[in-house]
């Protein structure tokens, strides 16, 4: 039982730092990309009123990507194989999407590299969330970390806004 507690109070911090990093890059740096005329993304007001849907999606992919990362790796996995784990489910999953998309949205293939590109980092810092707190006694010092790069994120993110 403490293992599954473990596993969804990991799941929480990485789907938070998740979010983090969805924000610096969405909200901030790439602003611009979602200002851009498309006829297939939805106005800015629309996108606005859904970011829970997309809060929602993170969190199945956390869960998706903490779910195979601990059935994989039942014991603590070297650095190596974290990195090979991430870098394969990262690709895996972003290729997919990036190809899945263009097949059939009208949505210039930059965006969809650049958006994917996000998801490869994003699935990157759970697969490191996950390495470094699954298989610790003690959540504390992870639990700080993640909440202090959260933080960090939207701050840095909220700088960039304000300075466009």
């Amino acid at each position: 039982m403490q293992k599954q507690g473990k596993f969804w109070g990991t799941t929480i911090l990485a789907w938070v730092v998740f979010i983090g990093i969805d924000f610096l890059f969405h909200a901030s740096i790439l602003e611009s990309l979602w200002q851009e005329e498309i006829d297939s993304i939805k106005p800015t007001t629309d996108l606005f009123i859904l970011i829970p849907m997309g809060y929602l999606s993170f969190l199945l992919l956390t869960i998706l990507v903490g779910f195979t990362f601990t059935k994989i790796y039942p014991s603590k996995p070297e650095g190596m194989q974290v990195v090979r784990f991430s870098l394969i489910f990262g690709l895996l999953y972003s290729l997919s999407n990036l190809f899945g998309l263009y097949s059939y949205m009208n949505i210039p293939l930059k965006q969809l590299i650049i958006h994917n590109l996000v998801y490869f980092i994003e699935i990157s810092a759970v697969v490191f969330i996950f390495y470094k707190s699954i298989y610790r006694k003690n959540l504390n010092k992870i639990i700080r970390y993640s909440l202090l790069a959260f933080f960090l994120l939207v701050v840095i993110g909220l700088i960039i806004q304000n300075l466009n």
